[in-house]
């Protein structure tokens, strides 16, 4: 009868670290060694109650050593010998016997820091990786290489601002002053608040924190110290929120980064992400249609409709009308005020674009109609109201912005009356730019009259043209057949 194997597989017991150690009595120093590296019993200590600090040798950087105290912490540092000779030991061996060969400088430790407790940096963010520890090594090495004095590196290591304090000064320097969108800039400001700052209430963040702790951390690390890796998990951490909200967040680190290397803060940029290490951004067109003329049809049915059956929902009806036949932005339609609008010339003037350059886009029967409409309510308006010079003024009393901002409600009630599914409101947007492809066929027109500024983004309503060439060949194929006979 054979014997049963013992260790093999998965029963294996997991290494010491006698077995991890070498011939040349070194070991890469990495996470699963420092688990495993403990003080050892004095063998002078017959009851066993004494120990002694236990040092490793790291097999990559020559210098870089680990070491577990009699305390049980355990910590980095690298040691070296300086090159010469010390010349008072040397001279005072000399004079006892002449022949005494030369004494070599003492040996220097510096301390590089203590290994990354995991209660210690959940609490109180102390500690490194075996990674940092080693990156540290190798920049003292090359500055004793060079002549530098390596205590000046870690002064100035100790001094380094972490990434909450930089991007403070990133946000009031650039971001704040510069030419960002308002709402691009909230966006930016609230990403801070709750993944580095860690300052929300929201339930679902609060687990997401609890869950992942060490990853979302890296606000109060020092920013020279920080890799790709701590990069890497901090998107996949925050990605349990929200896959492109994860992505945002890395945007935003890049630039912060280019910031920091600017000022100096850091030597090198690590957060470079392939377009395959980011969360898949699926676009909505390719999920789902816009609305056809059908579904238009009985949409603007319901939101007439609904504009005679409830004065509140008057002006958020008009301005979604506005979306599909106009084909603006949400954001340039619901802000747009009478001086933009030149009803003559059926124009309309924006002066606060997306791609931050003025356009003239001009309308027709349909949008003169709309603008006829919200005229008569104009006129009904005292002109000492500041909702005066709006054009879809909001029905609200006590808000600050007196324009329609979010009619979502009144979307979504309309298209239950009319029978189409909810979608996005800026949908209405792609409808417009959908049926102006099927119409002219020419999508550089549409690119021109929609106001994109690069065709890459107007080239997703080519497959539309498609779907109309295919409904033209089946006539021909029909009436062909038909008259075959």
């Amino acid at each position: 009868m054979k014997q049963k194997a013992i260790g093999l597989g998965h029963n294996r017991p997991p290494k010491s670290l006698e077995e991890m150690i070498n011939d040349q009595q070194r070991v890469k120093i990495n996470k699963e060694v420092m688990t495993l590296l403990k003080p050892i019993p004095d063998p002078k200590d017959p009851e066993g109650k004494k120990y002694l600090e236990q040092v490793i040798n790291d097999t990559d950087v020559f210098g870089f050593k680990a070491k577990a105290n009699i305390g049980g912490s355990r910590s980095y540092f690298y040691q070296y010998r300086p090159k010469g000779n010390n010349e008072e030991k040397t001279t005072a061996a000399r004079l006892k016997d002449p022949n005494a060969k030369a004494v070599s400088q003492n040996l220097i430790k510096i301390h590089l820091g203590k290994f990354y407790e995991r209660h210690e940096y959940d609490a109180k963010g102390l500690g490194a990786t075996p990674a940092v520890a080693r990156k540290m090594a190798i920049e003292i090495r090359d500055a004793i290489k060079v002549g530098k004095d390596p205590f000046a590196i870690m002064a100035s290591r100790r001094k380094a601002k972490t990434l909450s304090t930089i991007y403070d000064e990133f946000m009031k320097n650039r971001i704040k002053p510069g030419h960002l969108k308002k709402k691009s800039k909230s966006d930016m400001a609230c990403r801070k608040k709750v993944w580095i700052d860690l300052n929300s209430s929201s339930l679902r963040s609060k687990q997401i924190r609890m869950q992942h702790k060490a990853a979302l951390s890296i606000g109060r690390m020092k920013m020279i110290e920080l890799e790709k890796d701590d990069y890497v998990r901090f998107h996949h951490a925050v990605s349990h929120a929200g896959k492109y909200q994860a992505n945002r967040c890395i945007e935003d680190l890049r630039l912060l980064e280019g910031y920091a290397k600017e000022k100096g803060y850091i030597k090198q940029t690590v957060c470079h992400f392939k377009k395959k290490e980011l969360n898949r951004e699926i676009k909505r067109m390719e999920i789902e249609d816009p609305y056809d003329m059908g579904e238009l049809k009985r949409l603007r049915r319901a939101l007439l409709k609904l504009a005679k059956m409830d004065y509140r929902s008057f002006s958020s009806c008009y301005a979604i009308l506005a979306l599909p036949f106009i084909g603006g932005r949400k954001s340039e339609i619901f802000s747009l005020t009478w001086d933009q609008i030149n009803m003559p010339k059926r124009e309309i003037r924006y002066y606060d674009t997306k791609n931050n350059e003025p356009l003239t886009k001009q309308f027709d029967v349909l949008g003169a109609a709309i603008f006829r409409v919200m005229l008569r309510v104009r006129l009904a308006t005292n002109p000492r109201d500041a909702k005066y010079k709006y054009v879809f003024p909001t029905p609200r009393k006590n808000t600050k912005v007196k324009h329609i901002t979010d009619p979502r409600k009144v979307f979504k009630k309309a298209c239950d009356m009319a029978g189409v599914k909810v979608k996005p409101l800026h949908f209405l947007r792609h409808t417009w730019a959908t049926i102006a492809a099927e119409a002219t066929g020419d999508i550089e027109a549409v690119r021109a009259i929609g106001g994109w500024k690069d065709i890459k983004s107007v080239m997703v309503y080519v497959k539309f043209l498609k779907r109309r060439e295919k409904a033209a060949i089946k006539k021909v194929d029909k009436f062909m057949r038909s008259h075959a006979n």
